[in-house]
């Protein structure tokens, strides 16, 4: 009778065939080895479609009447996407059914691995069943395994899903059962690779530490809905704080985070952080909810909004809108390890349009709510700035900067402590009280001179200002006005040569540079004062036309600025390894501007000031800068900055800072170094040495297991200008059950460079 054999019946019949020959040939055994993908074009009868051949193989094989094929010892059934093994493999042609017995093992699209006594598995539906499968799911990245665990059943559901009943789910590994979810029913969809667990119970080391009637947990390393690391902990102002976020995975570039949070002292708190990306626009919307605080008897809430829109080719929108239900919400709800000191929360507005070329146009509207202790501030509503440039036309350049703005007063008994000088009343923090609009226009012309080793760049312009006073004005007069002259030189030479320094190729840099400032003197005693201050006096604003921040002071100048730089160069890679600068301004006519308060000075000469930037070695770095008065023989700044870092999460940093006019003189030192494999040191302590007492300190340490993380931290930190508040924090981040940012982010805040341990330890 003819037989008409099915293509796996006849590949099978092809290895033996072969093996026969070869033996009859040689007369010894010939070994048959493997290869990536079967050649199917050399069977007869062989199929196209690749995919549905099924390959069968054992120690033996036995057919019977085309409907079924026996594979006894080392069986193995084959088909791609999936393979079976088994002792013994009874595979029913009619049907394309794989029924395997002893120690049966499954492995689905390499993502999956099944073991267990007794399996059935259909090669074209990919259903089926295995008896207590222990199951594991290798890692794509590396060695290891990303999760594993055991059931007494799994039933295949499709080709990429799986349903288990009374499972085991874990992320460390094999024979370290550190932490479980146990589950009477676990759903795996390979799909969204994530796995849903009802009425599941996480263990910690045999203790139940969370139920919920529905977990959901990650199958791979990216985002996926389910509960976050809860946070456990404790705080002066809120007492025992735990909360517990849960993280809704919406779609690839939506999502957000509830959080649940419980304090002994306040009551029960909701918060919210929706997150949203997409081409022309993003933000985020944060909220949180007290109702009932148990200490003030109110419903207290804050809410902030962050959003960035592109409107059209070259106009952009932007908010940052932030607003608490009370001046004392940060003070007493400080979330986690808290927020540096925060005295006012902004309401920012941007509308911005760069479409016309050389061009740029800015409507600008802000206003604060202003915080305990905080001085109140003025309302921009609005400004508009246009500003335009023109490089390159005719060898010159071409600038205009223009702007309006109408400052709104907070009203003149807002703050305690107002002074009047010269008829004008100032606030405390020496701010106008009179509501005003201003207006300004300052058009510039630059004649640039550049080579490869020199530039001279000659500036001049006129700053015209103009005020209209409204509200609370004081002054003798509602409206005035000041034209100023402003001209600068601005020019250098740079000198290099090569060099070596321990053996090593260099190129060293001389760069003299001088900076000349006219302005003549105009009597602006009489401007208000909204939003200028006093520079810092850096590296940077040594070289500015004004040492004023903001337009209400300008101060006269016949100045020259003598600096000299000096760069070491790695010639091969183009990397500064050291940066020295000398530099000292000189006034030919003494400055005869100040800002109401400010001390006046007859010196000829600035302040000498000195800065240092090296690589001094691969792992230490140095920042510095140094403010002396030559005048007393006296430090007015000091600033000193180094980082050791000798790898990923092994690192110190040292700070120091003195500042006599500020009245600062801090140590600031931070580091996370490890202790061991495991365990790391975690600390930053900030001492003023003028009040004698630490401003900020953490003090921590973090346990790494692998597929487990502890994270034990209290902190003393200031929560506003008046206010600090103690807390206490422990964190359990369990592997693949805390996704998203880290929620202890003032670790990263407190300690630059912070990096968590299960980042860098394997």
């Amino acid at each position: 009778m003819h037989r008409n054999l099915t293509p796996a019946f006849v590949l099978a019949l092809t290895m033996l065939a072969q093996t026969a020959a070869a033996e009859g040939v040689s007369g010894a055994a010939l070994q048959l080895k493997a290869a990536p993908s079967f050649d199917l074009p050399v069977l007869p009868n062989a199929p196209k479609d690749r995919d549905n051949v099924v390959f069968l193989r054992g120690d033996t094989l036995t057919t019977q009447n085309d409907l079924s094929m026996e594979a006894n010892g080392h069986a193995e059934a084959r088909r791609r996407g999936m393979a079976v093994f088994a002792d013994h493999i009874h595979y029913l042609q009619t049907t394309n059914t794989v029924e395997a017995t002893g120690h049966v093992r499954m492995v689905r699209n390499k993502s999956l691995t099944v073991e267990g006594p007794y399996g059935i598995y259909n090669l074209d539906t990919h259903q089926g069943y295995l008896e207590t499968p222990v199951f594991s799911y290798p890692n794509p990245n590396g060695p290891g395994l990303i999760a594993r665990g055991q059931a007494r059943l799994v039933e295949f559901v499709a080709e990429n899903r799986e349903q288990l009943t009374q499972a085991e789910y874990t992320t460390c590994p094999i024979g370290k059962n550190d932490w479980l979810i146990h589950t009477e029913r676990m759903d795996l969809d390979h799909i969204t690779q994530e796995g849903v667990a009802k009425n599941g119970t996480i263990n910690f080391y045999d203790v139940p530490i969370m139920y919920a009637p529905s977990l959901s947990f990650p199958l791979d390393s990216q985002r996926k809905s389910g509960f976050l690391s809860p946070n456990i902990g404790a705080t002066v102002n809120t007492g025992q704080d735990v909360s517990l976020p849960y993280y809704i995975n919406i779609a690839p570039n939506l999502d957000d985070t509830i959080t649940p949070r419980v304090m002994s002292s306040r009551g029960f708190q909701i918060g919210n952080e929706f997150r949203y990306l997409k081409p022309s626009l993003n933000g985020v919307i944060s909220t949180e909810y007290l109702q009932h605080d148990i200490k003030t008897s109110t419903d207290r809430w804050m809410a902030i909004i962050k959003h960035n829109q592109a409107l059209a080719p070259g106009l952009t929108f932007s908010a940052n809108i932030q607003q608490a239900s009370d001046a004392n919400y940060l003070n007493d709800l400080s979330t986690l390890l808290g927020p540096p000191a925060q005295a006012y929360l902004p309401h920012d507005i941007n509308l911005n349009y760069s479409g016309l070329k050389d061009w740029n146009f800015n409507l600008h509207s802000l206003s604060y709510q202003n915080l305990t202790g905080a001085t109140p501030q003025f309302r921009i509503q609005p400004q508009v700035n246009a500003n335009w440039s023109k490089d390159g036309w005719n060898g010159l350049g071409f600038g205009l900067t223009s702007q309006y703005t109408s400052f709104v007063s907070p009203g003149p008994n807002a703050a305690v402590g107002n002074v009047v000088l010269n008829g004008i009343t100032y606030n405390a923090a020496y701010q106008s009280v009179a509501s005003g609009n201003r207006a300004l226009i300052y058009p510039t012309v630059t004649i640039p001179f550049h080579n490869s080793y020199s530039f001279l760049n000659f500036k001049t312009g006129v700053n015209f200002t103009d005020y209209q006073l409204g509200d609370y004005n004081t002054a003798p007069d509602n409206h005035y006005s000041r034209t100023l002259p402003i001209t600068s030189v601005d020019g250098g030479l740079i000198f290099e040569r090569p060099d070596a320094f321990f053996g090593h190729a260099i190129t060293q840099t001389l760069e003299p540079r001088l900076y000349y400032v006219y302005i003549p003197y105009r009597n602006q005693t009489l401007l208000p004062i909204y939003d200028t201050s006093l520079a810092d006096f850096n590296k940077t604003s040594i070289f500015h036309e004004n040492q004023f921040n903001g337009v209400d002071r300008i101060n006269n100048a016949n100045q020259v600025t003598a600096a000299v730089t000096s760069r070491i160069i790695n010639p091969e890679t183009g990397v500064e390894a050291v940066n020295i600068l000398l530099a000292q301004r000189f006034y030919f006519t003494p400055n005869t501007v100040f800002l109401p308060g400010q001390i006046a000075s007859t010196a000829q000469a600035s302040d000498v000031l000195a800065g240092l930037d090296a690589a001094i070695t691969q792992h230490w770095k140095l920042s510095s800068l140094f403010d002396f008065n030559q005048h007393n023989m006296s430090t007015q700044q000091l600033t000193v900055n180094t980082n050791y870092t000798v790898s990923t999460g092994k690192m110190v940093n040292l700070a120091y800072r003195t500042d006599v006019l500020n009245q600062v003189r801090q140590w600031d030192v931070s580091s996370e170094w490890p202790i061991n494999q495991r365990l790391s040191f975690l600390g930053r302590v900030a001492y003023s040495t003028l009040d004698d007492k630490v401003v900020e300190g953490l003090m921590g340490v973090e346990y790494n297991q692998g597929c487990w993380a502890l994270r034990v931290i209290t902190t003393r930190f200031a929560v506003s200008s008046i206010q600090s508040d103690s807390a206490f924090f422990v964190q359990l981040e369990l592997g693949g059950m805390g996704l998203g940012q880290n929620p202890l982010q003032a670790l990263r805040r407190n300690i630059p460079g912070y990096v968590k341990t299960n980042e860098t330890i394997p």
